[in-house]
């Protein structure tokens, strides 16, 4: 799987560092979702479990994860994932909506280092 330093970076600039493992779980999701877009439209098959399965959890426990990752983000840098979301927000995300806020994000991010090479 591709582009984990790449989201374990942005992740840390909204406040969730390596020492969670609630971020090691986001990331497998988050690469998931990046792998296939298509995943997004049912994230509890195309993501969650398989992310459950490669992190030796169950699919409850990836989702519960990311629900604490999104907590913490909005806790520490809620302008930050605002202006990732690319629209306004008067609550946190769910975790399924991080997931496709953080895709958007770095398929910005990715294409935009690719045309700078």
């Amino acid at each position: 799987m591709e582009h984990a330093q790449i989201i374990q970076d942005t992740l840390r600039k909204l406040g969730v560092g390596k020492n969670y493992i609630s971020q090691k779980r986001t990331v497998v999701a988050i690469q998931l979702a990046l792998e296939d877009e298509d995943r997004l439209l049912r994230v509890k098959k195309g993501i969650y479990i398989p992310a459950a399965e490669m992190c030796d959890c169950t699919w409850s426990a990836v989702e519960r994860n990311i629900c604490m990752v999104v907590e913490k983000a909005w806790k520490v840098n809620r302008d930050g994932l605002v202006k990732m979301a690319g629209y306004p927000m008067s609550e946190p995300p769910t975790a399924s909506e991080f997931i496709e806020i953080m895709v958007y994000h770095l398929q910005k991010k990715l294409a935009v280092a690719s045309h700078g090479k």
